[in-house]
């Protein structure tokens, strides 16, 4: 463990991190590094990188999941090390993809989508005080394709979670009541390569969002069981966010300083999307991903800096900090206080948003 080095808290700097078209920092600090006590490392094993970290909300813990398929519970807030949630038996094989939660009265489930051919998806069920219980469910896949699960999400219904697959499919699993079993239904989404990112939303109705290497996203209605809107992004989407309006997504594409796009669904396919980003000698990749919040948006690089924008003005860049040196973030998550990034190293930096 590392104890966070800051003595003062340092503002962020008025100057701009990069000469992107967009990149204008705000002259009034509005990300500001916290000292904080308590460690500033995820536990993590040599070779090992951080995957995801996702919000147990039902003890403000932090569940994070490594790539190795190590699940281990931190407190908050100062992120100290609580439980071993999952030690796999042989981690160098493992290969994690993505992770989410789902939270059912005083359970918890995490839920971690695997890149092989086998158990493509395993699943822990824990309480906060009777253990935790380990299982897998064979994921239907088209061998005919490369296997495993490359992106899971939690879903807005009770016990109900998404996945989509290296082979272009997208499931609805269905947990039972008692967390004993598990069952999933094919959606009919065409896809032509491994989908991204999956998110749930409600506008009219309950949808879910798939965005897919293929750049396509598509929005399926759960109440009609059919596609209702279909576009197509500039660049690969990486990743898919809620914002203040059910009617508009926030999309982490590939691109080299136009790495966002705002898109309202209302007005598919006539009215293009508000893009903006930074610029970047490399393309983030699927596994750097930021987090949005009422109008806000946080992105990290492979730079080690963080970037806030107000998404009601994304002409300016609100503001940008350097947390790491010589390593990316790889995730940056709004807890109910503070922003939160981390490194590839496994790395942690707290920030707080004036």
């Amino acid at each position: 463990m590392v104890a966070k080095s800051q003595k003062e808290p340092a503002q962020v700097s008025s100057e701009p991190l990069g000469n992107g078209p967009n990149e204008i920092s705000s002259s009034v600090p509005a990300l500001i590094l916290s000292p904080g006590p308590g460690p500033s490392r995820l536990p993590l094993d040599t070779h090992d990188k951080p995957r995801r970290v996702l919000s147990a909300h039902w003890d403000s813990s932090l569940i994070t999941v490594s790539m190795h398929g190590f699940v281990e519970s931190l407190g908050m807030p100062n992120l100290v090390f609580q439980h071993n949630l999952r030690r796999p038996t042989a981690p160098t094989q493992e290969s994690v993809d993505d992770a989410c939660i789902l939270h059912a009265g005083d359970t918890s489930v995490v839920v971690l989508g695997h890149a092989r051919e086998e158990k493509q998806i395993s699943y822990l069920t824990f309480q906060t005080s009777r253990g935790t219980n380990f299982g897998v469910a064979d994921r239907p896949w088209n061998r005919t394709k490369k296997g495993g699960a490359s992106v899971v999400s939690t879903m807005m219904q009770p016990l109900m979670f998404a996945s989509g697959g290296h082979d272009h499919a997208v499931h609805i699993w269905n947990f039972s009541a008692d967390f004993m079993g598990v069952s999933s239904t094919l959606l009919a989404i065409k896809h032509t390569s491994m989908i991204q990112s999956l998110l749930p939303i409600r506008d009219t109705s309950h949808k879910l969002i798939s965005a897919g290497a293929d750049c396509n996203v598509h929005l399926w209605d759960l109440s009609s069981e059919r596609v209702v809107h279909t576009f197509k992004t500039s660049n690969s989407p990486y990743h898919a966010h809620k914002t203040e309006s059910p009617f508009c997504t926030l999309l982490e594409v590939g691109h080299r300083d136009l790495q966002f796009e705002l898109r309202d669904h209302r007005m598919v396919p006539e009215h293009p999307a508000e893009r903006f980003g930074f610029f970047t000698t490399e393309l983030h990749g699927r596994f750097i991903k930021g987090d949005t919040w009422s109008h806000f948006f946080a992105s990290g690089s492979r730079n080690g800096a963080v970037r806030l924008w107000d998404l009601r003005n994304v002409r300016e860049q609100l503001a940008s900090v350097s947390c790491f040196s010589n390593d990316q973030v790889v995730q940056v998550l709004q807890t109910e206080s503070d922003l939160l990034a981390f490194s590839k190293r496994g790395d942690v930096m707290t920030l707080n948003h004036t």
